[in-house]
């Protein structure tokens, strides 16, 4: 059974999404897992800079229900990201806070790779994404100082979609950890 676990991750608008769509037909043996904030923004929470902090208990069940699976996924967004942005966010209640940080230092070691999408272009509005680029801004720097304050070794890739899928693909073994 392969517990491989890659998530991609990076501030919103930065081509996860479309490189998850894109890796399917190569990386067969995975299930891939949508990202969170849509689905929690599909019950009703407000998301972004307006998510609270029962949005972000939301997404820490979505995120946590996933690393039950017995499958081998790639994630579009992983932990990592609710904990990025629930330190970014100004309504969020201490004790949730706290849980986050503490499930995260849990969790983080149950993924095998970390994707990193740095911003390279401005968002896109289709009313789910922030458009707010000092937002965006912040939430980037925020992945960058928490994987190097946590030692995670990450994948940076960059450029067009493919390039990036190209970048995935090189380095699949090591980020499924089985290399």
């Amino acid at each position: 059974m392969n517990k491989s676990r890659i998530a991609l991750v990076g501030s919103s608008s930065t081509g996860k999404s479309t490189v998850a769509e894109l890796l399917k037909p190569y990386l067969k043996n995975y299930d891939f897992v949508a990202e969170s904030t849509r689905t929690v923004k599909s019950y009703g929470f407000p998301i972004n800079e307006e998510g609270t902090s029962n949005t972000q208990l939301a997404i820490a069940a979505f995120h946590l229900e996933a690393l039950l699976s017995d499958e081998a996924l790639i994630l579009d967004r992983g932990f990592l990201d609710l904990v990025v942005y629930s330190r970014l966010l100004d309504n969020m209640e201490a004790p949730v806070l706290d849980y986050i940080e503490a499930t995260w230092k849990r969790v983080q070691h149950k993924y095998t790779g970390y994707v990193y999408f740095p911003m390279e272009f401005d968002s896109v509005a289709d009313g789910v994404r922030s458009v707010n680029e000092d937002w965006r801004r912040a939430v980037d720097k925020e992945f960058v100082r928490e994987m190097n304050a946590s030692n995670i070794d990450y994948l940076t890739v960059t450029g067009s979609p493919m390039q990036r899928v190209n970048q995935i693909l090189d380095n699949e073994g090591k980020l499924a950890g089985t290399l």
